[in-house]
């Protein structure tokens, strides 16, 4: 009997996963079966969607699901939620892998095909080409080059010149475009009867002085201010990826301030010719002035274009993502050096400061090991940082709460103290003479601390004293001990970031801010020129010895999903080839900090211990350790199941275990 009930589930669960409903299930089974094992097969089928346990015999099986679930529309985390208890840890990889091979490769059906040709075939030419660049069914994809082709055909038979496919080809991200714009310069060039590498780089030649050439745009500026009585001459002019740079040379007596407040007038006058709507940014340099005008054409600086992560690293020059200026290269920011060490930042909402902070964590987990770098991450907002929970470079889960960012700041200035104890012992004063002294046996590694807004856990009536005092030991003391502050916050106020707060972040980042005020605040010395930024990634960065403009790296992880989470994978499960310090006496500090907060009433959590302010469990962990517990895997099995903690991670793996096993004997005891 018992043999008939695991065919007649097999054969049940082999329907289900081939695309059948519950009643066309019902119908075929009962049409199938001796009326004396109806009821069975009824009693399966009602059980099989309440107790969600589904067993795979083959890796076919498992696929074949897992497509059934992808044409149900289930959403990429609803199925591996749903899949977490019914797989081993191979199948589970095997389930990720085969999401991303059907998301590719599926066949829609017609009636999906036409829905995408009606979307997309009332797009303008330039919304189609980045619509398509971010397409990745293959079957969609090829809807958009059918439409895309159509729109070059006419623009073919209209006349266009060579330049405008050019122009088309050097500002797309997809090879096919480029090829198809590439194909029709070359048909347009042997009908006109010229050679057609020359007549594609001619167009590409006019492109770029089109971009380039601002002399018009440099007399316009000139001539204006001619017209106010100011006297000057034009220099030259170079061309970023937001804006022109109009350099122009003031006449003799002529003060500066007589052009710095001159911004709206520029709108006023040259609104039209030079497509200003803002006033534009107006600043010193060496033997002028820069007037920068926003570009018509204004390129996207992609995150995948710019980052390195092929070169081998080096321990002793930790960087993060700056941007590209206006002469098109490209900035690192260091945070090694004491020019740097800790960022103060900020702007208004679409400032382009969230993608920032992203690029910064994103590039830092991706480029170098745990040993090397070490994440500390608050986020109140609970949706900016979300995405890096699982990465082995946490020092504690990440903070989204003023109460649990207290905790993390104060485990922070933990860290700080026991490595200048480490300082004192070993006889040198910063974490650059200890990594030079005992690399590459020994590696201290640095911390990077962001959080995401700083103006809400300063103004937390229950904990922003506790975590001002931290902030404060931390910016005076940790940036010699390799602790690195980035503070950001689309709401600067004078009176919440006090000036001694302000004035220990030796640098800065401001993205565009809504009130000159704002720019102040973030840039000190009464700078106002954040308010006159293009938002969008445009944004400042100052050092202690200069300000610097840039375009910031666009990571694109909501248009791009599938390269985020593959640099998000590789950064969890790369190989580190080093040994990091750890402190001895942390856990014994952290420790008499959880009895104090547990006799005070602060801590009601499960977990009254040591670690119960680096690990907190949701519910999905829970039961996800659960499942795994009662299907018969080991402790350490279940740890990097859940999160992705193995023996190697040293003593992070003994803190999560730890959790682990507290929480199943607590299990236990609760059962019995």
């Amino acid at each position: 009997m018992m043999e008939s009930n695991d065919y007649i589930y097999n054969a049940i669960v082999h329907a289900k996963y081939q695309g059948m409903n519950k009643e066309e299930i019902l119908e075929t089974t009962l049409a199938n079966l001796p009326e004396g094992l109806h009821d069975n097969a009824i009693n399966i089928i009602d059980n099989l969607d309440n107790n969600n346990q589904i067993y795979f015999n083959s890796f076919l099986d498992l696929f074949n699901y897992v497509f059934y679930l992808v044409n149900e529309n289930k959403s990429d985390e609803a199925i591996l939620n749903k899949l977490t208890a019914n797989c081993n840890l191979e199948q589970f990889e095997f389930v990720k892998y085969a999401l991303r091979y059907i998301a590719i490769n599926r066949i829609p059906s017609v009636w999906e095909l036409d829905n995408v040709q009606n979307e997309l075939i009332g797009l303008e030419l330039d919304k189609l080409i980045k619509r398509c660049e971010r397409i990745k069914n293959l079957a969609h994809k090829e809807v958009a080059y059918r439409i895309i082709l159509q729109h070059f055909y006419n623009a073919f038979c209209d006349g266009k010149s060579i330049k405008w496919f050019v122009d088309i080809a050097s500002k797309t991200t997809d090879g096919t475009i480029v090829k198809y714009c590439d194909s029709i310069a070359v048909m347009i060039s042997k009908a006109q009867g010229i050679e057609p590498l020359v007549a594609l780089e001619s167009a590409s030649s006019n492109i770029k002085q089109a971009e380039l050439s601002t002399n018009d745009s440099g007399k316009l500026i000139i001539d204006t201010l001619a017209d106010f009585k100011i006297a000057a001459e034009y220099l030259d002019a170079q061309a970023g990826p937001t804006f022109k740079r109009i350099k122009i040379k003031l006449g003799k007596g002529v003060p500066f301030k007589k052009i710095h407040d001159f911004g709206k007038d520029f709108v006023q006058q040259l609104g039209l010719e030079l497509s200003i709507k803002v006033p534009p940014m107006i600043d010193v340099i060496p033997g002028g002035a820069a007037i920068d005008i926003p570009r018509t054409d204004r390129e996207i600086v992609y995150f995948k274009d710019y980052v390195d992560f092929s070169s081998p690293i080096d321990i002793h020059n930790i960087v993060i993502p700056g941007g590209v200026g206006v002469d098109g290269k490209y900035l690192d920011i260091p945070l090694f050096d004491e020019n740097v060490t800790h960022i103060l930042g900020g702007g208004r909402t679409r400032g382009g400061k969230s993608q920032f902070e992203k690029a910064g964590i994103l590039y830092l987990a991706r480029r170098y090991p745990p040993s090397v770098v070490k994440l500390a991450l608050s986020d109140v907002k609970r949706v900016t940082f979300s995405k890096f929970s699982k990465l082995p470079h946490l020092i504690a889960p990440v903070a989204k709460d003023a109460e649990s960012s207290a905790k993390l700041f104060s485990l922070l200035v933990d860290h700080m103290e026991a490595r200048y104890r480490e300082f004192e012992k070993v006889g040198c004063e910063t974490i650059t003479e200890f990594n030079r002294k005992h690399y590459p046996e020994l590696i201290m590694p640095r911390i990077a601390t962001w959080v995401d807004e700083c103006f809400d856990l300063l103004t937390d009536k229950a904990h922003s004293e506790l975590i001002e005092m931290d902030m404060m030991k931390l910016l005076a003391k940790a940036g010699g001990a390799g602790i690195h502050m980035m503070f950001y916050t689309q709401r600067p106020d004078r009176n919440v970031i006090n000036p001694l707060i302000r004035s220990n972040f030796p640098a800065k980042t401001a993205f565009a801010t809504t009130r000159p005020e704002d720019s102040c605040i973030i840039l000190g010395d009464d700078n106002t020129l954040a308010a006159n930024l293009l938002g969008y990634g445009d944004f400042l960065y100052k050092n202690s010895t200069q300000i610097t403009r840039l375009q910031a790296l666009y990571v694109g992880d909501a248009e791009e999903p599938e390269y985020f989470e593959h640099l998000l994978e590789e950064a969890i499960n790369q190989k580190d080839n080093y040994t990091a310090w750890e402190p001895n006496d942390i856990e014994e500090i952290t420790a008499t900090k959880a009895s104090k907060n547990k006799s005070d009433g602060l801590n009601k959590a499960i977990f009254d211990n040591s670690f119960d302010f680096k690990i907190q469990l949701d519910e999905e962990s829970r039961n996800s350790i659960l499942n795994l517990h009662r299907k018969g895997y080991e402790i350490s099995e279940i740890v990097k199941a859940v999160f992705n903690i193995s023996r190697q991670d040293g003593r992070h793996y003994k803190q999560y275990r730890t959790v682990v096993e507290a929480f199943l004997n607590n299990y236990r005891d609760n059962s019995e």
